[in-house]
């Protein structure tokens, strides 16, 4: 089968064959059909195997992609009868009939709940956002505080101790304790000679 799509001639052109939108008739989709159960089924079955069964000149893997996972979809979709069961493998004429309705629906539920799912993830990541910041201003003053505090302390170490400034209860020293001197306590011994 040298031309694809209905007897549209398919150029060389690696680029223009990748970018062209294959139309796959009746005789295509039975080739697809028959390569898929060589390889073992639609489950088993890989684009690029297929294409390689195939061997279609201007068959791309994204066509084959692309019809491999319709066809899987369209093979799996439940039935609308009443027990429920799976449905059994459909006509390959009438494939892709309930395919774009049913999908379509799925689809948008499926993109619904997505949208869903990024909001609040975005919400999150607002409030995560807000804490950070919260929290940063928390740390700034905290630390404020305490350079405040050890700047006082500091400041209190360093003034002179004079008797108007500091408690009464501070002001009186131990009779047990010994008067500050600037001299080294055994001074004396070590000057005398032996």
């Amino acid at each position: 089968m040298d031309s694809v799509g209905g007897g549209n001639n398919v150029t060389s052109n690696a680029n223009l064959a990748s970018k062209h939108r294959l139309r796959w008739t009746h005789e295509l989709h039975e080739q697809f059909v028959d390569a898929v159960a060589q390889l073992g089924g639609p489950d088993r079955a890989t684009p690029k195997g297929v294409l390689r069964v195939m061997g279609v000149q201007g068959l791309t893997i994204y066509h084959v992609k692309s019809h491999l996972q319709k066809y899987r979809l369209a093979n799996y979709l439940p039935d609308s009868s009443s027990d429920g069961t799976k449905a059994e493998k459909k006509d390959s004429g009438d494939m892709f009939s309930g395919f774009d309705s049913s999908s379509g629906m799925q689809i948008t539920e499926a993109l619904k709940l997505q949208m869903e799912v990024q909001k609040r993830l975005h919400e999150q990541l607002e409030v995560q956002r807000q804490l950070q910041l919260r929290i940063e201003a928390q740390g700034k003053y905290l630390k404020k505080i305490i350079e405040e505090q050890q700047r006082l302390s500091g400041a209190l170490l360093e003034a002179p101790a004079t008797e108007g400034i500091l408690p009464e209860s501070e002001n009186k020293t131990d009779p047990g304790t010994p008067a500050a001197t600037s001299e080294a306590p055994f001074a004396d011994k070590l000057a005398k000679p032996k």
